[in-house]
């Protein structure tokens, strides 16, 4: 475990900056369904450009979870709305390996700044896919470990080769409290503002066994060894609140001389939402508690409206996210700024 930078800055962000942040990532018009399968569950978009075309990451699971699991799939699109599928990119198999059975991927080191959100970048070289990982039938059975996956071709569904070990594990000997049980998605992107002093940061959520979820970071030199950064939890909701269960599936953007985090919160028996927090450091970081950004509104997300993926492009926001409803539908939509 590596300690937190010492030279982190303690300056909170202001009130009145975490009221124009909101402003700037509002999406009140929700357009609906984008992605959705009538036999599974669509879930956990992570979006991104390459060659002026948009890609989608995608998890689904077959509605039947008990004998199903996560796989990842791959779609286009020209405008952000309308999503053409290619195909998938990780299936399920039989080796039963740590990750045979789970393989939930999101896209790695696609560009983080605010008003020019969305390229895909090689890192030595290669583009890379980090996954949720696992060797149990189920939906998200203990233990999950992060495994990472890297292509020439970021847009080939069948390029990608899967390191042979999990990058992190609930078991390795510098786990943190509340992460020892299972790990769950990560968000990797570059330190541009250099406030670690590592190139390369990894945010994810992850828990221990009291079932409670918690954002944690690791960093790396090269994008694929990885360690942890800190002796905590950068985003923890859970610790002082007994009904709080769930802070989760991290996406980092860069404003300004800011870092804000989209998360989704989940408060016992009550639907999960999309809101933000803000930082200069990657460790102290200042909770937006007002209006989410995307909440359950309509009887098609009236039980969740959480698991962010915002992009912004030519001046309009999209914030992509997971509709759940009680009629058993789950499946990726969309709101916009406008």
């Amino acid at each position: 475990m590596i300690p937190f930078n010492k030279g982190c800055s303690h300056a909170s962000i202001s009130q009145v900056e975490m009221e124009a942040l909101y402003e700037r990532l509002k999406t009140p018009n929700k357009l609906g369904p984008v992605m959705e399968w009538p036999e599974h569950f669509t879930d956990s978009p992570s979006v991104f450009c390459k060659d002026g075309v948009w890609y989608m990451y995608f998890v689904a699971i077959a509605k039947d979870v008990n004998v199903s699991g996560y796989e990842t799939h791959l779609a286009k699109s020209t405008d952000l709305v309308n999503w053409d599928y290619i195909g998938p990119i990780f299936r399920r198999n039989d080796l039963n390996r740590w990750d045979s059975k789970q393989v939930a991927g999101y896209a790695a080191f696609t560009e983080t700044d605010f008003e020019n959100m969305g390229e895909i970048y090689p890192v030595n070289g290669n583009y890379y896919i980090a996954y949720l990982a696992g060797n149990s039938d189920g939906y998200e059975p203990d233990p999950l470990y992060m495994g990472l996956a890297r292509s020439t071709d970021p847009t080939d569904p069948n390029g990608f080769d899967r390191l042979p070990d999990p990058i992190l594990a609930p078991e390795d000997a510098d786990g943190r409290f509340g992460e020892t049980k299972t790990l769950y998605k990560s968000c990797m992107f570059a330190d541009t503002l250099g406030v670690t002093g590592y190139p390369y940061v990894n945010a994810y959520n992850a828990k221990d066994w009291d079932d409670r979820e918690r954002i944690y970071l690791a960093v790396s030199q090269d994008g694929e060894h990885w360690e942890r950064y800190g002796d905590r939890a950068i985003i923890d909701r859970m610790t002082n609140d007994p009904t709080g269960i769930i802070t989760g599936d991290p996406q980092i953007l860069r404003v300004d001389d800011m870092y804000v985090m989209l998360y989704f919160h989940y408060v016992q028996n009550k639907p999960a939402y999309n809101t933000f927090a803000a930082s200069r450091d990657l460790v102290n970081w200042t909770l937006w508690e007002g209006k989410p950004l995307v909440e359950s509104e309509f009887p098609w997300e009236d039980k969740h409206a959480h698991k962010t993926w915002f992009i912004r492009h030519n001046g309009k926001n999209y914030h992509f996210y997971c509709a759940v409803s009680s009629e058993n539908r789950r499946f990726i939509a969309l709101a916009t700024s406008d």
